[in-house]
């Protein structure tokens, strides 16, 4: 290598705006954070190896069921899931439009694996609440019976309400945090 090269590359990098250290620190938090999530994808799956378990061990119609169903749904979320991150795990470059634009790309799969749940977790819920139902109904002999099972069903049902307004309010703050980026890299294009 010469030495004009070198002082070439130097001059290069030295001309490149300097990437604020926070900026930096917050994408490297939200990529720990993103491996987690990836993480966390294996619990749907230990839930579907139990339900194929379970299916296996009582060879019913309803749980056979239920396990294709649960698999069906645990493919369809992880698979979109994943193709959500795509492109959002580093920067193309060392500069802070880079950084900005990975975290806007970040904000917006945030929001579309919001917009997944709200799909996805009814639809889950629903299915399998009336595999129960199929499973359970026809062994209820008493009215204490069935309002056993109505009480479990509503108290899923609130849980579920709960969770819902959890993401509600995580995507309320995601689409602050995604307007607050968007003006940033507006001010970082004049």
């Amino acid at each position: 290598m010469k030495d004009d090269e070198l002082e070439t590359w130097r001059r290069q990098w030295n001309s490149q705006p300097a990437v604020p250290i926070d900026l930096i620190r917050k994408v490297e938090r939200q990529t720990v954070y993103m491996k987690l999530e990836q993480i966390s994808l294996l619990l749907p799956a230990l839930i579907g190896v139990a339900t194929i378990v379970l299916a296996v061990r009582v060879r019913t119609f309803p749980w056979i069921i239920l396990a294709i169903g649960i698999w069906f749904f645990n493919i369809i979320g992880g698979y979109i899931q994943i193709k959500n991150t795509k492109g959002t795990w580093a920067p193309e470059a060392d500069t802070t439009a880079a950084y900005v634009e990975l975290s806007i790309a970040r904000c917006r799969a945030k929001l579309k694996n919001i917009r997944l749940f709200y799909v996805l977790v009814p639809a889950l819920f629903a299915f399998v609440s009336a595999v129960n139902f199929s499973i359970i109904y026809p062994v209820l002999k008493t009215t204490r019976d069935h309002l056993i099972m109505f009480g479990g069903l509503a108290e899923a049902a609130a849980v579920m309400g709960f969770v819902t307004w959890l993401m509600s309010n995580k995507g309320k703050k995601v689409r602050a945090e995604l307007t607050y980026l968007m003006n940033l890299q507006r001010e970082l294009k004049m």
